[in-house]
């Protein structure tokens, strides 16, 4: 069980880095980005604009679909984690009990997308979520857990700045959110980047420690 959920986790993480880079993305189109004007002065794609945040629901609608999929994937294997406890002790807290928030957050912004609802009603959750994502952090670095735990930390850490951070990008005045956007851009690509980091240099690892396992029934040839 424990060597089928290690492999599991590795394309968790990566799924996570892919995640995180396209919710960049989605972050610039809708907030950083100034929308296109056509040469006669209309808008060159649909767009709404509430108290002057700008959101462009075509794009939404697509990337929508990616996050709805995504949220019920990872909540319903983090629920069976969080339920069956596969790892060694603290990692199924930071591992198994955190994706199921992952894949909340994650379909809760894909069907808000969807039906193309302010996504400034989704600000106060989503600081509320970032509180255990940091706190994650932080205990993967006080007890030095994983093979790369100031990574991990990071990992963590950057994510619940950005979700924490997040209403900023969606201030209503001057350029001050634009830029806010910018930073909550960088966050997600860097926490990204180390969970595509991490997951990578497990799936090697745990290749070659699942290398000699068999199913208890035996391989034919």
């Amino acid at each position: 069980m424990a060597g089928l959920f290690m492999d599991t986790l590795d394309i968790w993480l990566m799924t996570l880095g892919i995640t995180l880079i396209t919710a960049a993305y989605g972050v610039f189109m809708n907030f950083v980005r100034k929308p296109r004007i056509a040469t006669d002065g209309a808008r060159a794609e649909t767009v709404e604009r509430t108290q002057e945040v700008t959101v462009c629901f075509n794009v939404n609608r697509c990337l929508s679909l990616f996050f709805i999929s995504v949220g019920i994937y990872a909540l319903i294997t983090g629920l069976w984690a969080t339920m069956t406890w596969p790892l060694p002790g603290p990692y199924n807290i930071i591992f198994s009990d955190a994706w199921p928030i992952f894949g909340l957050v994650s379909l809760m912004l894909g069907l808000a997308m969807y039906i193309g609802a302010d996504l400034r009603y989704l600000a106060l959750p989503i600081v509320l979520f970032s509180i255990p994502v940091i706190v994650y952090g932080v205990d993967i670095l006080v007890h030095g857990l994983t093979a790369e735990p100031l990574f991990a930390s990071a990992m963590y850490i950057l994510l619940g700045l950005a979700m924490l951070i997040s209403p900023g990008a969606m201030l209503p005045r001057g350029n001050v959110g634009r830029y806010v956007g910018v930073i909550v851009m960088i966050l997600l690509i860097l926490s990204g980047i180390l969970a595509f980091f991490i997951g990578i240099s497990a799936t090697f690892e745990h290749t070659l420690i699942w290398s000699k396992w068999a199913p208890w029934y035996g391989v034919s040839g």
